[in-house]
C-alpha cells in the first residue's frame, strides 16, 4: 500500500503539504510534510514527491493529504 499520485491532475495549490505538516507535527508548515509539490512554471508542469517519512495517517481512514486534496491527485492503493 502506497500514495498513488497523479500529478497531470494536481493544480499545485500544496493543501496535502499542510495537512501532513499538520498531521505529523500538529503545525502548518510544508517543510515538516512528507508530500512535497514542485511547481515548474516554464514548462506547465507539477510534481508531487513522496519521501521515506510518510506513514500513511494509520490512526485515520485516509492519509490527511488523500482526505483534502480537492481534486483527487492523490488516492491510497496498491502500487502497480
Amino acid at each position: 500500500m502506497g500514495l498513488l499520485i497523479d500529478s497531470d491532475v494536481c493544480n499545485g495549490c500544496r493543501i496535502c503539504e499542510l495537512a501532513c505538516s499538520f498531521h505529523h507535527r500538529g503545525v502548518f508548515a510544508p517543510d515538516h510534510s512528507s508530500v512535497k509539490v514542485f511547481s515548474d512554471y516554464r514548462e506547465g508542469k507539477i510534481q508531487l514527491i513522496v519521501d521515506g517519512t510518510c506513514d500513511l495517517c494509520p490512526k485515520d481512514p485516509q492519509p490527511m493529504c488523500v482526505q483534502y486534496c480537492v481534486i483527487g491527485a492523490l488516492k491510497k492503493g496498491a502500487k502497480e
